[in-house]
């Protein structure tokens, strides 16, 4: 077993403890994705995790929590992996693709849609037709749920009749703005205990300052957008408000993408992630 200090600064670990523990961010019926008898994670070695992971680790943030699930599903739980990116052909047409098809511990072979999703809560009337907005403005959380209810939780229903569980595995973050009163009403399949964050227009960025005379911050860039940030008091991908002012007001001229940070905080020798934040450009979501 390694030491303590190693598992919380070893972000792959972190990472995998987030994507096992974390809650769910939408709830469905009969919903049983985690074992109650789980080994401890300080005792799998973080080099022999990031190992399993790097080709996951790339490039998309979905892809490397793909990477997680298989890890916990095949290393830790011991399932049975039948198949993953299963693609479903019909008149030899590609109709789409099944994530994972398992047998669990009990024997039960089961179909899992994955997902990690963000979306940030806009209570304005808006061109997307949604109140949660992912990032991209493409994306809603009405829309994923479309999808993954409609389309690729049924393929296995008529082309794999031996599943017996058919679910939908999906963990992420939700975003309000702090002048936003919280939704009264959620929609369908959001849970209502989803793990929160912040997000501010670039001209609000000096509300950061309110909390901590002496922040720090970290810019997230994918796919280290999971688990709260952790990181050494030297760690140099640490900056004061004054690099992140800079940095921010570089990128938005050049491009609408909103950017993700970490608000930390000292604790001993370490800093931890205190508040998440989500920056959008001063006309977001209307950036077209």
């Amino acid at each position: 077993m390694h030491q303590e200090s190693e598992f919380r600064q070893s972000r792959a670990l972190r990472d995998l403890q987030w994507a096992i523990e974390s809650p769910s961010l939408i709830t469905q019926a009969d919903q049983r994705n985690q074992p109650p008898d789980l080994p401890p994670l300080s005792q799998i070695d973080p080099r022999e995790l990031e190992a399993f992971l790097a080709p996951y680790a790339r490039f998309r943030i979905g892809e490397y929590f793909e990477g997680l699930v298989l890890y916990w599903l095949e290393r830790i739980r011991g399932a049975n992996i039948i198949a993953q990116h299963q693609q479903v052909f019909e008149n030899q047409q590609t109709i789409g693709e099944i994530d994972f098809l398992f047998q669990d511990e009990a024997g039960v072979l089961t179909h899992w849609e994955t997902a990690v999703k963000f979306y940030l809560y806009c209570p304005e009337i808006n061109a997307t037709g949604s109140n949660f907005i992912g990032p991209n403005v493409k994306d809603t959380f009405e829309r994923k749920m479309r999808r993954l209810f409609a389309h690729q939780l049924p393929l296995s229903q008529q082309h794999f009749p031996d599943v017996t569980r058919r679910e939908a595995f999906v963990k992420g973050w939700l975003f309000y703005h702090p002048d936003h009163e919280r939704p009264t009403q959620l929609p369908d399949h959001l849970s209502s205990q989803h793990a929160q964050g912040v997000w501010l227009h670039l001209k609000e960025l000096d509300r950061l300052l309110n909390q901590d005379s002496n922040p720090r911050f970290l810019i997230r860039e994918k796919p280290d957008w999971l688990s709260p940030a952790f990181c050494n008091s030297t760690d140099p991908a640490l900056i004061d408000f004054d690099e992140l002012h800079r940095h921010l007001a570089a990128h938005f001229p050049k491009s609408t993408r909103p950017i993700l940070i970490s608000v930390l905080t000292a604790q001993d020798a370490y800093y931890r992630e205190s508040e998440r934040v989500f920056v959008v450009p001063d006309h977001w979501p209307q950036i077209h």
